[in-house]
């Protein structure tokens, strides 16, 4: 009974982040309300607020899983593998996701661009992520987190590359993905 009703959560969750989503993509994310979205979900509002705890979760909620991706993924590189190449096929293992314009990509492409500053922000790693990020890295290096910079400055300039490509990919109509932007961008700084 318990993996059904599993199931019957996450296509609730599915359905509801699908709405909030064509909502913010058609209005933009400050002209939405959590009471427009659970009334276009077709749920009362205390159910949407069992399966997210605020709005912005609604549009990143689903991407903390794919930002942990970056720093699983740069631990699973080999260890002999130089830490800038570990790092951009960490991260561009992630951008692959958006490597085809999908209809889902394009309308949370625009909910994104949309959405305030805090909001497009908490698509990127935060600071507990990029800590242990940079933990990895020193461990590679044979270098201290604490004492040394390389292990945080290498880790902040990919990152920086990949928020650069990310940003430029939601303001600008380039025609290219954010996968081939990112790549670029990381190929710039390595």
């Amino acid at each position: 009974m318990s993996g059904l009703r599993e199931r019957q959560r996450a296509e609730l969750r599915a359905h509801v982040d699908r709405v909030a989503l064509e909502l913010f993509a058609e209005r933009g994310f400050d002209d939405v309300s959590v009471e427009e979205i659970a009334a276009a979900a077709g749920i009362a509002l205390s159910t949407l607020f069992r399966h997210v705890r605020s709005k912005d979760q609604l549009l990143v909620g689903t991407l903390r899983v794919g930002r942990a991706e970056i720093v699983d993924g740069f631990a699973a590189r080999p260890a002999d593998e130089p830490v800038p190449d570990a790092l951009a096929a960490a991260i561009l293992r992630r951008t692959e996701q958006f490597a085809d314009e999908t209809e889902t990509i394009a309308l949370w492409r625009r909910a994104m661009a949309a959405a305030p500053a805090r909001v497009r922000r908490a698509s990127l790693l935060d600071d507990d992520e990029r800590a242990r990020l940079v933990m990895l890295v020193a461990e590679r290096l044979g270098l201290d987190a604490e004492a040394d910079l390389e292990p945080g400055l290498r880790v902040r300039v990919a990152l920086a590359a990949a928020e650069h490509a990310y940003e430029h990919w939601l303001t600008r109509e380039t025609g290219r993905s954010l996968h081939d932007l990112t790549r670029e961008a990381l190929a710039t700084v390595s």
